[in-house]
């Protein structure tokens, strides 16, 4: 049997001293304020009240756009069955309206709701500040060229739509002439055909067994008179 190997020691964790240093003096700092608070209000003789905002993260990141859809009105006209009470955690929705799970909270129609996301206590839990990110040149001009950019490819777009439309009615146009032309051969031919019957005593429209009856006529008619044919020939 071979032998097991005692596992090998694990190494031990090194910690940034200077990281872990800055966290303490940041919560330091965070209960001096609170305890400054708390003995103004008490000298005032009003209640000492924390802000919600005190157990929430510092944030990291300045204030960004949105992208998500909010969804203000997926369930319009809609009839749904919602719970008054929240889940076995405490957490979720507590009655109808829009709810935030990211806050836990529930408000009552779009607009409230709207403001809850725009509100400082909400972009805490995002991490985000209320203050936008200064642009800078380099960045106006990468938008510049960005809508530029944008706008060319509408432009060209819009030509492209243009020429495609603009061959439509060329084609068009020219199959309606076809038509047109292949129309006034038919009526020269039907016209042509109608007066070489009237020639030989035959209405237009007249059918083919007429037309066979009569050519046999005409036929036995030229040879008792000798005649090669009637009318047609020109004349010298």
């Amino acid at each position: 049997m071979t032998e097991s190997k005692p596992a090998a020691p694990k190494a031990r964790p090194q910690w940034d001293k200077s990281e872990w240093d800055a966290k303490a003096k940041q919560k330091d700092a965070h209960y001096a304020e609170q305890a400054k608070a708390r003995d103004e209000a008490l000298q005032q003789g009003r209640k000492f009240k924390p802000s919600a905002m005190d157990n929430l993260p510092e944030a990291t990141e300045s204030l960004k756009q949105r992208t998500d859809d909010l969804g203000l009105e997926k369930n319009l006209n809609k009839t749904m069955i919602v719970t008054t009470t929240a889940a076995g955690n405490g957490k979720g929705p507590r009655g109808p309206g829009f709810y935030c799970d990211l806050c836990d909270r529930t408000l009552k129609d779009s607009l409230s709701y709207l403001d809850h996301v725009n509100s400082r206590y909400h972009l805490r839990h995002l991490g985000q500040t209320t203050q936008v990110t200064r642009s800078t040149l380099l960045d106006v001009r990468r938008k510049i060229a960005s809508l530029r950019a944008q706008t060319a490819e509408k432009v060209n777009s819009k030509n492209f739509d243009f020429a495609k439309r603009l061959e439509a009615i060329r084609e068009n146009e020219a199959q309606e002439k076809a038509i047109r032309k292949e129309d006034r051969k038919r009526k020269r031919a039907e016209r042509r055909d109608a007066e070489g019957l009237g020639r030989i005593g035959l209405e237009a429209g007249a059918g083919a067994k007429e037309r066979e009856d009569k050519a046999r006529e005409m036929q036995g008619l030229e040879g008792m008179l000798g005649f090669s044919g009637f009318g047609g020939g020109k004349k010298r």
